[in-house]
């Protein structure tokens, strides 16, 4: 076993930390007072004699296959170290060894003050040390098989608990990481604790209205009434007019007030408006005060006759419009990339990047039912990753659907760490019931908070569902956002989940009735779209959604209910990650992304065509190849899509 003498590793929470081998007449003293402490239980020395712990770490450096360090911040010891070759322990016989496999324990120091985010930081210069220093190739661990907050925080550096396992003096987790999955793991961690930061820096209150300064609602409203022009005319809802001078107008059906602008007509009745030349003019309002004050809200009013928006609808609009605006300020507002910078970001700084959203609704950011708080946590655009709630739902009232080939048990494998789901059955053997009569059920904290809580406390009260608490990967909200990218592993599914607030119209629920033949659905589409030539050809691979969950049986599933978001609160599926199928040279970013406009105005699928150095007729030409081919031979050749 390679032994180092002294290094100096930083850390930006712990600063300066010295990791040198262990001298045991030197620090024996202090490791022995640990490992009588309760929280140490788990190594085993808790009543131990001193001596008899002194000869253990004595006969241990002298070992060559094994050796423990200690690592001091500012002189003082802060965690101890146990590093060993796993040819030569125990562990070596539950798996096939690699070249470079280092095993390891850690033991921290008592927490004299309580540091948020210590164990997690100290884990993560060991971890360091470990690879860089010791040159492993991959880190082994094998933890007490009840030791929780270990398993939680070996997750967060991404180890990842393969099997159960029995040694000689416990039943332990076998548990591997290598280099690069602990750096994902890491920026994970550091993206976390800097965003928390920022949060954390300035008062809520006042933090919640910082974006809406005069100029960017101004610039919003500008936006967005020239998009509601564009749209309504597109859809034949209102009619402007062309001057002979090559202009148009749009004026309200009592006459008084009136819209002009310079636009190009394009193909399908879309008009391109100079945005520069749209002025408002009311014959009750001076003209010097109009232009300025051009607001989408105002617009909806005047136009909501012709737009068939009365009463309590026109009401329901008019929020859905107001939250649309006030979340375009807030991406406008928040520190953003230039449309050149983004061109070269990874998937997920793109996706949380995105200004226009959906391209045809206005009021495409409404989320109606989300609060100050829940924007700036669950919003795409806010980038702040969420922890999943686990539910166990009893079998009886539960479906459990997926593709050929895919088991229960096979997706709860791929999807949760061996650890959560020891803890999870525990807690249901906790409370008196079988596990094997639950199925698992991830949900959108939102979700059980604001509705399954308040509205299934018969089921919870006759644990029909039961809460399981959060799971351990974070995850990050797409632009759909009721669809979760894991942001700790890449290589885990898209998890989508009822999310009921009123976005663009209708309620996001997802019905348990529809989960029931999403995956049969899929599956046919892809084993059509894998037979057919032309596809293949174009390498076009549809992402499946792989399985479904969905709990029924409630008061809601009452026939007198008729078809309601009622029914729509308690379902979720699974869809391939497309992370886990670029190629060398390839990288993600959604459709939504060729819409971005960065803060000067400048596109990002402009400077994705720079950024290819290639002309843009042949980008355009790859593009189209890749999505119009394929879309267009689905609908003529299968009818996919068609509504009979």
């Amino acid at each position: 076993m390679k032994q180092i003498n002294h290094t100096l590793i930083s850390h930006p929470l712990l600063g300066k930390i010295n990791v040198e081998p262990l001298n045991v007449a030197q620090h024996i003293t202090t490791i022995s007072h640990w490992m009588h402490m309760d929280y140490a239980s788990f190594w085993g020395m808790k009543g131990m004699a001193d001596v008899k712990i002194k000869d253990n770490y004595q006969t241990l450096m002298n070992s060559t296959s094994e050796m423990a360090y200690i690592g001091s911040i500012e002189g003082e010891i802060k965690f101890l170290i146990e590093v060993y070759d796993v040819n030569h322990h125990e562990i070596g016989k539950h798996f096939q060894p690699l070249t470079g496999d280092i095993g390891m324990h850690i033991l921290l120091a008592p927490a004299n003050i309580q540091q948020s985010g210590f164990s997690k930081a100290v884990m993560e210069v060991v971890l360091d040390f470990i690879f860089t220093q010791l040159n492993a190739e991959r880190v082994v661990v094998e933890p007490d098989v009840n030791n929780d907050k270990i398993h939680r925080l070996n997750q967060r550096l991404g180890i990842r608990h393969q099997r159960k396992i029995t040694l000689s003096n416990k039943e332990a987790l076998l548990g591997f990481v290598t280099q690069k999955q602990f750096e994902q793991a890491k920026n994970v961690n550091h993206a976390l604790h800097n965003s928390k930061q920022i949060s954390d820096g300035c008062d809520k209150a006042i933090a919640y209205t910082k974006q809406l300064s005069l100029e960017n609602w101004q610039r919003v409203n500008l936006e967005l009434v020239i998009k509601i022009i564009t749209e309504f005319s597109h859809e034949r809802l209102i009619f402007p007019e062309k001057t002979t001078d090559g202009c148009y107008y749009l004026t309200t059906e009592n006459k008084q007030i009136t819209y002009r602008f310079e636009a190009q007509m394009l193909p399908l009745n879309h008009l391109a408006i100079n945005a520069t030349s749209l002025t408002k003019t009311d014959q009750n309002v001076p003209a010097t005060n109009v232009s300025d004050n051009i607001e989408a809200m105002s617009f909806i009013i005047e136009f909501a006759h012709q737009l068939n928006l009365l009463g309590e609808k026109l009401a329901t609009y008019l929020e859905e419009v107001s939250s649309t605006l006030t979340s375009s300020c807030y991406k406008i507002a928040k520190s953003s990339y230039s449309a050149t910078e983004l061109a070269t970001q990874a998937f997920q700084v793109i996706e949380s990047e995105m200004t226009h959203g959906h391209p045809s609704f206005v009021a495409n950011n409404g989320r109606i039912g989300f609060s100050s708080d829940d924007y700036h946590q669950f919003a795409p655009e806010a980038a702040n990753t969420l922890q999943l709630i686990w539910l166990a739902c009893h079998r009886s009232n539960t479906a459990f659907h997926s593709i050929e080939g895919l088991s229960y048990q096979a997706l709860i494998n791929q999807e949760l760490d061996l650890s959560e789901q020891l803890f999870f059955e525990k807690q249901l053997i906790n409370k008196g019931v079988e596990p094997k009569d639950y199925i698992l059920f991830p949900m959108h904290p939102w979700q059980w908070k604001n509705k399954l809580v308040l509205l299934y406390a018969k089921e919870i009260a006759h644990q029909q569902i039961i809460c399981l608490g959060q799971g351990n990967d974070n995850y990050l909200p797409q632009q759909s956002i009721r669809t979760l990218f894991n942001l700790s592993d890449n290589s885990k599914f898209y998890v989508k989940t009822a999310l009921s607030i009123l976005n663009m119209g209708f309620m996001r629920g997802l019905s348990a009735k529809y989960m029931a033949v999403t995956p049969a659905i899929n599956q046919w589409v892809f084993e059509l779209v894998s037979q057919d030539q032309t596809l293949k050809a174009l390498n076009f691979v549809p992402l499946q959604e792989l399985a479904t969950v969905g709990f029924s049986g409630s008061y809601y599933e009452n026939e007198q209910l008729g078809d309601t978001p009622y029914k729509k609160m308690l379902a979720a599926l699974w869809r391939e990650n497309p992370t886990n199928m670029i190629g060398k040279n390839e990288s993600l970013a959604t459709m939504a992304s060729l819409l971005h406009l960065d803060n000067n105005g400048e596109a990002y699928i402009t400077a994705n065509i720079q950024a290819a150095k290639i002309e843009a007729s042949e980008w355009l030409s790859c593009y189209f190849k890749a999505y119009l081919t394929p879309l267009l031979h689905c609908f003529y050749q299968y009818k996919l899509g068609s509504v009979p």
